[in-house]
């Protein structure tokens, strides 16, 4: 069977609330939303059985309160094997985004494979990463555009690259990163990851002395996202002086045009895209866990406000947060509480569901080693993102009538003779540290 030759709109269907309509025959069954995605492919040899109790179907029934879901099927043998070849081949052709995702996890929100892509991408270039090349013959892999990341001594941004690729993964889309090869620590650990998107392969790698390139690159696009790119002169002196490049990747080119030549999304909509058919995402991105022993690498900046320093740490996805330290310090006057002695981690679960909102329910804090790259700092805290610890801050539960009175109003004015958290709970009343991060990046 030539599964390219099936249209699947013309397979017969019913709606998921119909579910009970189903015939009892063996198939490959397709679940797609009202525009024709398919949200999920599965097997089974009796149609009717294998919805009466769908693993899936609690997670289908909350897209069907806002889109009209649909399953279609193929009637087919009841061979297992041919029934279980079928679907990987389905699977690999339309790589529908739940069944990349565990059944435990809540979805609240599907990210088109062109969105993630970007996404993944326009993140990847801000690291100063560049096109190599593009090999549009490559064996038995399909075309393939290599991009490369710079290594800065040991470290590179080799760990702000897993973040990003890491975040991207845990989203619910059919676009996945595979990392395929990882150094060795001691040579930096540095990361090598492939995806594909339409018949072309996306490879990135680390590239060393990758600086030396930068002052005469060009620019191109890949999936509608500008990157530098090697010139023809630059690409051809790199394979004359490394034979072995030439050897790995022989039908490597300098990229002419866009190999993925998809519209771009623009930067309003890549982080919040307002469609109608989208559901819309938690406020808060939750940070993949690191492996054990390895730690994430992050930037930092000091602000200060009205005498309060606040240090301020930013992933490689431009999230900020703010180290459980430095609020123990600001609330308690206690630097560098020991977590298990103090309970922190109980502690902060405790005064975030005291706080007037829900926003903050589920977020899960994690004691983890931090890298600082600017300065090989290397620290063991919990972040808690900014906004929750402007919220924390904000918090007037713990002042006085008086003085809560005085902040609401907004008429408070820093004190001298007020404690770190007072002063910095009254400027948060009309100002945001953020608004200090943005004014310092200009």
């Amino acid at each position: 069977m030539l599964i390219q030759n099936i249209n699947l709109s013309t397979l017969p269907s019913v709606y998921l609330a119909d579910k009970d309509s189903l015939p009892t025959c063996a198939a490959i069954y397709f679940v797609s939303d009202s525009k024709g995605q398919i949200l999920y492919i599965g097997r089974t040899v009796n149609l009717f059985k294998r919805w009466r109790e769908h693993h899936r179907f609690k997670q289908l029934k909350r897209f069907n309160r806002k889109d009209c879901v649909s399953i279609s099927w193929l009637t087919c043998s009841n061979n297992l094997s041919i029934l279980s070849s079928l679907e990987n081949e389905f699977i690999q052709r339309y790589k529908p985004p739940l069944n990349w995702t565990k059944v435990v996890v809540p979805v609240r929100k599907l990210t088109p494979v062109e969105t993630a892509l970007q996404q993944s991408l326009q993140q990847i270039a801000k690291l100063n990463a560049m096109i190599l090349g593009f090999n549009p013959i490559s064996g038995e892999d399909p075309p393939t555009v290599h991009l490369v990341y710079p290594v800065y001594g040991r470290r590179g941004v080799s760990g702000s690259i897993r973040s990003i690729l890491c975040t991207s993964n845990k989203k619910v889309s059919a676009l996945k990163w595979k990392e395929y090869h990882t150094e060795p620590k001691s040579f930096g650990k540095f990361g090598y990851w492939q995806t594909k998107y339409n018949g072309i392969q996306i490879d990135l790698s680390p590239f060393p002395s990758l600086v030396d390139f930068m002052h005469n690159a060009t620019h191109k696009s890949v999936a509608g996202i500008e990157f530098m790119a090697f010139s023809h002169s630059q690409l051809e002196q790199l394979l004359e002086d490394v034979p072995a490049l030439k050897e790995d990747i022989p039908s490597l080119e300098a990229l002419e045009h866009d190999p993925i030549p998809i519209e771009r999304v623009d930067n309003s909509q890549l982080n919040k895209r307002k469609n109608k058919d989208v559901i819309k995402v938690e406020p808060w991105e939750e940070l993949e866990p690191m492996a054990e022993g390895e730690a994430r690498e992050m930037t930092r900046q000091f602000l200060d406000v009205d005498g309060v320093e606040v240090e301020v740490c930013t992933n490689g996805n431009g999230k900020h947060f703010v180290r459980h330290n430095v609020y123990w310090w600001i609330v308690y006057q206690e630097k560098n509480p020991d977590p298990e002695r103090y309970n922190i981690i109980q502690s902060l679960q405790s005064s975030v569901n005291k706080l007037p909102t829900i926003r903050w329910s589920g977020y899960r804090f994690r004691l983890e080693t931090i890298i600082f790259s600017e300065d090989d700092v290397e620290v063991e805290s919990i972040l808690l993102p900014l906004a929750m610890f402007e919220d924390l801050i904000k918090d007037k539960s713990r002042l006085s009538g008086s003085l809560a009175a005085e902040i609401q109003s907004g008429e408070y004015k820093s004190k001298q003779y007020n404690s770190a958290s007072i002063n910095l709970c009254g400027w948060l009343q009309q100002n945001t540290l953020i608004s200090l991060l943005q004014s310092s990046n200009r």
